[in-house]
Parts: structure tokens; C-alpha cells; sequence
């Protein structure tokens, strides 16, 4: 079975970014710190993200329930 990304290029510049700030910091860090060099990564490939946001689930118009996000990438990619 050939599975396909459904946002392809987006993904890679993602994952590329994530990649590009392990490589340069290595492990060790507080979260915070990861987080921070992410969104200076983003920025610096020129993509659009949110940081900490806070989205609603629902279910049959009702709100069941919330989701918290440490990034939405492009209105489209969630971490």
C-alpha cells in the first residue's frame, strides 16, 4: 500500500525544521528552549504558525471538549 503525505511539502519543511534544531542544540534542554529555537526555525523557512493555542473539540455542535497546541503550522499542521 503507497501511502502519500497529505501535505507534502509543508511536512518537510517541518520535519526539516525540527531536524535543523536538534541537530544545532543536541538533547538536554528544557522544552521551553526547544520551542523557542522552533519558532526562530519557522520563521526563518517562512512559515506562518500560531504558538500555544487552545482549539475547541465538537461533537454535533456541541463542545465536548479542547485541544492544546504548542504549534499549528499554516492553519494545517499541528504539534
Amino acid at each position: 500500500m503507497n501511502k502519500k503525505l497529505i501535505y507534502e511539502d509543508l511536512t518537510y519543511k517541518v520535519i526539516g525544521s525540527l531536524f535543523e534544531v536538534y541537530n544545532r542544540l543536541g538533547f538536554g534542554y528544557k522544552e521551553k528552549v526547544y520551542q523557542e529555537a522552533l519558532a526562530k526555525e519557522l520563521q526563518q523557512v517562512g512559515l506562518k504558525f500560531k504558538r500555544e493555542s487552545h482549539s475547541s473539540i465538537r461533537y454535533k455542535g456541541y463542545r465536548v471538549g479542547s485541544n492544546f497546541y504548542d504549534f499549528l503550522i499554516e492553519s494545517k499542521i499541528v504539534l
